[in-house]
């Protein structure tokens, strides 16, 4: 089964995952919190924040409550139906991350991108891509899986099957520092980073807000 097969399959079913997701509310805290300087003097609508990955639009809704003129990238088109629907003055595209997106140079003031990293085989083309359509200084809001030496441990003695199943969609598992040398590779700079759901060293997942610095360096070298 190719991705989208598998991405259409996943969104055709009765329930909508994200809201599934306890952890969901939290990170809605975090990105008002991440983009209020935007809404300074009431000018949230003259800013343009894209959703990269964005599901059945929930986070988009959630974005356009403030002003924000709201894009959004999905792969699957049972997802992106869902997402017109819930917010239909979005500009939702169906695309990848890991190729180039349909999207011009510097068109967004914030990229929100969340619990997708982790499913992407190219990441380094994923953040490069985001990189070239973020304006200059403009923000990079993340959320991925957190993978710390603690949890590690804990996840090798007592879940390491549950939590490696390969019939699940995460490819990538991410520590603070790979994921740091990931971003700065791809020109951002982490401002500033949060555990999300549960309590450290347990956290459910890490949310960082980058800055674009410059473009993307090069590729990393690839090992087989």
């Amino acid at each position: 089964m190719r991705v989208k097969e598998f991405y259409e399959a996943y969104w055709q079913q009765d329930y909508a995952p994200p809201q599934g997701d306890p952890t969901s509310a939290e990170r809605m805290v975090r990105l008002e919190a991440a983009l209020r300087p935007l809404l300074v003097g009431g000018r949230g609508g003259s800013h343009h924040v894209l959703d990269a990955g964005c599901g059945d639009g929930a986070f988009l809704a959630f974005l356009r409550r403030f002003g924000f003129q709201v894009s959004g990238l999905e792969l699957a088109e049972g997802a992106a139906i869902r997402a017109r629907r819930r917010c239909p003055d979005a500009d939702i595209r169906i695309g990848s991350l890991e190729e180039p997106l349909p999207f011009e140079n510097e068109r967004f003031d914030a990229v929100c991108c969340t619990e997708v990293l982790e499913r992407l085989f190219t990441v380094h083309g994923a953040l490069a891509e985001l990189n070239r359509v973020l304006k200059p200084s403009g923000t990079l809001l993340l959320t991925t899986p957190y993978h710390g030496l603690v949890k590690n441990l804990l996840i090798a003695l007592l879940a390491f099957d549950r939590h490696y199943n390969p019939d699940l969609s995460h490819i990538r598992f991410f520590t603070w520092r790979s994921l740091e040398r990931c971003l700065r590779r791809a020109g951002f700079s982490p401002v500033t980073w949060h555990g999300v759901g549960g309590v450290w060293p347990l956290w459910k997942s890490v949310f960082v807000m980058a800055r674009k610095r410059g473009r993307p360096g090069p590729p990393p070298e690839i090992v087989g």
